[in-house]
């Protein structure tokens, strides 16, 4: 039997914008032996505490007034990783629409409290989810790490004992596998889950894997499965529509989507791609509705961005409604301000706007402005840029440069092919595939030849040979994580064993920030800076 639940060693958040309710949620934790308690009173106050602290357990009201609502406040935490996998969120709110609901559901957080509750309402909770949290700070302190291994060693000694949180254990344990590529290893989980249960969660996982390992139609078979056994689960739809697309069934990835973004149509995200579907599918209509909604609910949440209001642009352009596309454009300065990626969104909008106006001139001096600031980025823009800018290139009649923007976008990302079926996708609609098909092939021979030539001189001895091949090939490539990481795998190796020098070690360094800018979570960063932290501290 488990032993009492102690609340008093827990940090809480109580997030409300009524003073009164924050004052009766404080007594009730009180009355509970609780001593540390903040309180915030709207979205914006709650993200800056938790960015200066850590908390055992968030309550939050679902509607917080103007700004952001509890649904973003979670989503954001977690984004952030501002809350790890052993705090308790609970949602609280006296709202039960179709839409709140489904929404709260889709970011899962840990339980909900309607109002009005009681005392022992909120003991009964909070015991049970502390019982289901509980030793979760060592897992989470690997997975902050990014010590995916250690994260992974601590829950099996978790699972060895067989809790009665054995599920939430594996399905954390299956996850951190796929963050890991340890694609075998959560497949077993799965298998061995589903065996005895039909769960959503391990039937998604399965589909995942499927999908990350290239096997999509089997993957769009599993998706298609969970969501026979339950229509209402909203991250199902998401993946099938990945699936479909995959294999270049664009219109019924678009249906996929709408039918996810009317069940729970707050996901900006969502609303965002379903945008882009249907333009690119030619849906002109539900592309600017959906774009419509994802401005709307991305004024307050961490996914806004100027692509979005660009994609409203062009949709309101596609309609041929091309002045309130520029007004749409406005927007982006004023929410985005200097910001570098929101200028070449406006330019490169502006010059498709205007093309399709009339305005020859303003659209040629927009296009000079976009690739302005593509050059401006450098080594920062990140492949939807590059992308972005292939279809822009491409519509105002720059195919050469439409080649080179493409050429980039696959030399820096020419094993993610998630990626690169949404290049094919473009380069279709631009009529250029053949030429995108053979750069694909023609890119990633040389990369893979350029790392096989790499490895062999390190296993050769010959570092000093290796490391200007692989320097070279990622000045070429800045944005290319693979070859990134092999130069700096490359030097690491030549200092563990001939000792170590500043410059190395500041070139480590520099691929290492290249990686951390356009994929902060690769799960190869750890090892990298492991190494070269003790390879500094010996130094």
């Amino acid at each position: 039997m488990a032993p009492p639940a102690d609340f008093s060693k827990k940090t809480y958040l109580v997030i409300d914008d009524f003073s009164d309710m924050r004052s009766v949620m404080r007594s009730i934790l009180h009355s509970l032996g609780v001593t540390r308690i903040d309180q915030a009173r709207d979205g914006n106050e709650a993200i800056g505490l938790m960015e200066r602290r850590h908390y055992d357990v968030v309550l939050c009201d679902y509607n917080l007034g103007s700004g952001k609502d509890g649904q973003q406040v979670l989503e954001e935490a977690r984004h952030r990783a501002l809350i790890g996998v052993d705090t308790i969120f609970i949602m609280v709110t006296a709202e039960n629409t179709r839409e709140m609901v489904m929404g709260a559901v889709e970011f899962a957080p840990d339980n909900y409290l309607a109002k009005p509750f009681t005392k022992e309402l909120i003991k009964t909770r909070l015991a049970k989810l502390f019982e289901r949290k509980s030793d979760l700070a060592e897992v989470n302190r690997a997975l902050v790490a990014k010590d995916y291994g250690g994260a992974i060693a601590a829950l099996d000694t978790l699972i060895a004992g067989k809790p009665r949180n054995l599920a939430e254990l594996l399905r954390l344990k299956a996850d951190t596998c796929i963050t890991a590529n340890r694609y075998d290893d959560a497949m077993a989980i799965y298998d061995e889950v589903l065996e005895g249960r039909d769960l959503n969660w391990a039937h998604l996982g399965k589909g995942r894997v499927l999908f990350q390992q290239k096997q999509y139609v089997a993957a769009q078979e599993v998706f298609e499965r969970l969501l026979e056994l339950d229509p209402n689960f909203i991250p199902g739809y998401d993946w099938l529509a990945r699936a479909q697309f995959a294999q270049k069934a664009f219109p019924a990835a678009e249906q996929t989507l709408q039918k996810g973004a009317k069940l729970s149509p707050r996901s900006v995200e969502r609303q965002q791609r379903l945008g882009e579907l249907a333009l690119s599918n030619d849906d002109r209509e539900v592309a600017e509705s959906a774009f419509d909604r994802a401005v709307a609910f991305a004024k307050h949440s961490v996914h806004n961005h100027p692509s979005i209001y660009a994609g409203l642009a062009k949709a309101k352009s596609a309609n041929d409604k091309h002045v309130e596309a520029l007004k749409v454009i406005g927007e982006i300065d004023k929410t985005f301000g200097d910001d570098p990626q929101a200028t070449f969104y406006k330019a490169s909008t502006t010059a498709v706007v205007k093309r399709r106006k009339g305005d020859a001139q303003g659209a040629a001096e927009a296009f000079a402005a976009a690739d302005e600031a593509m050059n401006a980025l450098g080594e920062l823009a990140s492949p939807q840029l590059a992308l972005e800018m292939v279809k822009t290139c491409s519509e105002l009649g720059e195919p050469e440069k439409a080649t080179g923007y493409l050429r980039t976008a696959i030399a820096n990302n020419h094993d993610d092919h998630a990626f690169l079926a949404e290049v094919m996708h473009v380069c279709e609609e631009s009529g250029i595939a053949e030429e995108a098909d053979a750069a694909i092939r023609a890119i990633q021979q040389d990369v893979v030849r350029t790392n096989n030539q790499g490895v062999r001189l390190i296993k050769q001895g010959e570092f000093a040979a290796a490391i200007e091949l692989l320097r070279q090939a990622a000045d070429e490539m800045p944005a290319n994580k693979t070859i990134n990481l092999n130069a700096a795998k490359a030097c690491i190796i030549k200092m563990e064993r001939h000792g170590t020098s500043p410059e190395e070690i500041q070139l480590v360094r520099r691929y290492i920030e290249r990686v951390q800018h356009v994929a902060p979570g690769d799960w190869r960063l750890n090892d990298v800076q492991t190494r070269l932290k003790r390879l500094a501290t010996e130094a």
